[in-house]
């Protein structure tokens, strides 16, 4: 038999290969961008809704009347909010890179800003893994997954204290279903607790999990960032992700303040209530829309206005978020200029 007639199958058969792995390359490009300006089209439509519904010279009129030297104060309390962000991530980071400089630290946090901004539940924050020299790629996004797991830990425990004393919702209803509910309250902190005690059978477990998984290796990788995450360690970042969220609620408080008289009890309720929502929803781009509606609706129910809460909440996410995101755009390109991360 001609040896072409052999080869000849067997090259239309890998043309045929090649072209079915393109053609499903081009149409997971094509659902991934339409999930995600499907995700735009949701922000920008539910906030056009809210807008609407509240109506433009209602929300000026909130402004015209604001005590701006608590909008000021809330602006000031962005240093010490991005200060404890860097040293949790820094912290973390020298975990597995000791060497690692301040200045490092810093750029890549606010790199992955500029990443987070632009995608549902902020998962463009892995982004920082991209701008660090030294360690395996899957290592350090599994560090920026346990940073932003430090960071959830007080949003899921303080929202759902305040979901409690939210009136009408279980707080000032039927006693039993109030009592109930502190109690599952209660075991949720106490699990929350035994993982902050004792970290590491957190990561036995995941390792247990991963024999079973497909590309071990991989996964062994990203997984290794929980090795050093000892007791003292794992208090050290609830600390510091504590203060972060503490000074995030503080910031809510004086937003909603400088429109309207509120005490700080019920502005926590409303403020940790909201947070929660938006990490649980993380369903548009930055949060936003979805901490605007939760935002308006946990205050209304502490009898602020809806201008009110809609513009602390859009003023928050432009402080905590949007600023530092512009800071690490302009970072970004000193970055990509200075070629400081080769294998980017």
């Amino acid at each position: 038999m001609d040896p072409l007639e052999k080869t000849e199958p067997v090259s239309i058969l890998a043309d045929a290969e090649r072209k079915e792995r393109r053609d499903q390359s081009v149409s997971s490009s094509m659902r991934a961008r339409l999930f995600f300006w499907g995700k735009i089209v949701l922000t920008v439509g539910v906030l056009l809704l809210l807008v609407a519904t509240i109506h433009p010279r209602e929300i000026a009129g909130a402004f015209s009347g604001a005590r701006f030297w608590l909008v000021i104060v809330s602006l000031i309390l962005v240093i010490p909010n991005l200060g404890l962000r860097a040293m949790k991530w820094g912290y973390l980071l020298r975990q597995v890179k000791p060497e690692a400089t301040a200045r490092e630290i810093w750029d890549n946090l606010m790199v992955g800003f500029t990443f987070a901004v632009v995608t549902p539940g902020q998962l463009g924050e892995f982004g920082r893994a991209f701008f660090i020299t030294g360690r395996p790629r899957l290592e350090l996004i599994g560090l920026t997954f346990i940073d932003k797991l430090y960071n959830l830990l007080p949003i899921i425990l303080g929202g759902a204290l305040g979901l409690l004393f939210i009136p009408g919702l279980v707080y000032g209803g039927n006693s039993y279903v109030f009592v109930s509910s502190c109690i599952l309250v209660g075991l949720l902190w106490a699990v929350m607790g035994l993982i902050l005690v004792s970290p590491r059978w957190i990561r036995d477990l995941f390792y247990a999990i991963n024999v079973m998984l497909p590309y071990r290796d991989k996964v062994k990788v990203f997984l290794s960032g929980l090795d050093p995450i000892h007791l003292r360690q794992s208090l050290v970042l609830t600390a510091l992700g504590l203060g972060h969220y503490f000074v995030s609620i503080v910031q809510y408080y004086l937003l909603v303040l400088s429109f309207q008289r509120i005490g700080f009890f019920e502005a926590y309720s409303a403020a940790s209530s909201t947070l929660f929502t938006k990490a649980a929803l993380p369903i548009s781009i930055g949060g936003l829309g979805v901490g605007e509606t939760a935002s308006i609706g946990f205050f209304r129910l502490f009898g602020v206005g809806k201008a009110a809460a809609f513009n602390s909440s859009v003023m928050l996410f432009s402080m905590n978020v949007l600023m530092p995101a512009v800071l690490g755009f302009f970072i970004l390109l000193k970055l990509r200029i200075v070629r400081e991360n080769g294998d980017a």
